[in-house]
C-alpha cells in the first residue's frame, strides 16, 4: 500500500473514533475504562470488520471515499451497518478510473493473472519456437542429397513442380533421391525460400595409351603389359554402370581407373588362324560404356591395339 492510501486510511479511521466518541458523549455514557459495556451497547466486530473491509476495498480501486455526517445516529443502529453500495455522491472519479464492486475487482483481478499466465505461457512456447533464418542448400538433380534439419519446426522441400520431395522432423535427418527439378522451394514455419539446384553433369571417358602397339608391334609384347589405362570423371561414380568389352582383360584399379590388357591370341597357331584371311597391321578394338543409373546419361568410347606379328 502507498503512503498515500495509508495516509487516507488513518484520517478516516480517526474521523470515526471521533465519531463514536461524539454519540457517547452527547448520550451521557460514562467514559469509564473500568466499566464493561453490555452485548446490546456494544459495537459487534463483524460490523467494525464489515466497514474496515469497505474502506479496504475502496483504497484498492485507488478511490478515497468521502463520508458526510448529516446527523448523528443512535449507537445502537450499527449493530446493523450494511456497507453502502458505491454511488458517484459518494466517492469523485478522476479521469480514467472507474467505479467496480469488490466482486467484480476481484473478479477482473483474477482474469488479469490468467491472462498474465497464458502471456507467459506463450512466451515460453516463442522461446521454443525456430526463429534462425531458413537456410535453402543447394540441391543437385538425378542423386542421392542428405539434408540435416537443426531446427525445432519440420522442413518440408518441394519441386518446382509443387510436389512434396521430402519432409524431415525437427532435428532429425534424411536422405532423398532428387529427379531433375531445375528449383526447390524449403518451407518451415512460417518462412519459405527457394534456391535453385545443380545440374548433374554427364561423366567423361579418358584413355591413356600405355602399350598400344603399332604396324611392326608383336602381339605377345602387348599381350604381356597394360597396354591402356582407363579413368572415368564424375562426381557421383558410385551411381555409374562401366561396362568395358572387347579382347581384353580388364584390371580395376579404384576411383573409376581401370587398367587394360590386350588379351587377342593364347599362342601362336591361334593368332595365324585368326590373321590368315588379313593382312598387317592388324588391330582389335575395345569399347567402353558408361551408364548412370539415375540421371538420363550414357557416354561410350572406343580404343584399339595394332600389332603385325605374333
Amino acid at each position: 500500500m502507498s503512503k498515500h492510501n495509508r495516509d487516507v486510511k488513518f484520517i478516516i479511521y480517526q474521523v470515526l473514533y471521533i465519531f463514536v466518541i461524539v454519540v457517547l458523549t452527547m448520550k451521557g455514557a460514562d467514559i469509564n475504562l473500568q466499566k464493561v459495556l453490555t452485548e446490546e451497547e456494544a459495537v459487534k466486530k463483524t460490523y467494525a470488520d464489515s466497514l474496515k473491509k469497505y474502506i479496504d476495498s475502496m483504497l484498492a480501486l485507488g478511490l478515497v471515499p468521502k463520508i458526510e455526517l448529516d446527523s448523528l445516529k443512535n449507537i445502537a443502529d450499527l449493530r446493523n451497518f450494511v456497507p453502502p453500495q458505491i454511488s458517484p455522491n459518494m466517492i469523485t472519479l478522476q479521469s480514467g478510473q472507474l467505479v467496480v464492486s469488490q466482486s467484480d475487482y476481484e473478479r477482473l483481478t483474477k482474469q488479469e493473472q490468467e491472462k498474465l499466465k497464458e502471456q507467459q505461457k506463450e512466451d515460453v512456447k516463442m522461446e521454443n519456437v525456430d526463429v534462425t533464418p531458413l537456410v535453402a542448400a543447394p540441391l543437385v538433380q538425378y542423386t542421392t542429397n542428405s539434408i540435416s534439419n537443426r531446427g525445432n519446426l519440420p522442413l518440408e522441400i518441394y519441386g518446382d513442380d509443387g510436389g512434396l520431395i521430402a519432409s524431415i522432423p525437427a532435428g532429425g535427418s534424411k536422405s532423398f533421391t532428387m529427379g531433375g527439378q531445375r528449383t526447390v522451394t524449403y518451407k518451415q514455419g512460417g518462412q519459405s525460400k527457394s534456391v535453385g539446384t545443380k545440374e548433374n553433369q554427364k561423366p567423361k571417358i579418358n584413355l591413356q595409351p600405355l602399350k598400344s602397339g603399332g604396324p611392326d608391334a608383336s602381339l605377345r609384347e602387348l599381350q604381356s603389359v597394360v597396354g591402356f589405362r582407363i579413368s572415368i570423371e564424375d562426381d557421383f561414380l558410385g551411381q555409374l554402370d562401366v561396362n568395358i568389352s572387347g579382347p581384353v582383360k580388364v584390371e580395376t584399379k579404384g576411383n573409376g581407373v581401370y587398367d587394360l590388357t590386350l588379351k587377342y591370341a593364347a599362342s601362336k597357331e591361334q593368332f595365324e588362324r585368326m590373321t590368315d584371311n588379313g593382312s598387317a597391321p592388324f588391330r582389335a578394338s575395345f569399347t567402353i560404356s558408361v551408364k548412370d543409373k539415375i540421371a538420363p546419361h550414357s557416354v561410350s568410347r572406343q580404343g584399339q591395339f595394332t600389332f603385325g606379328e605374333w
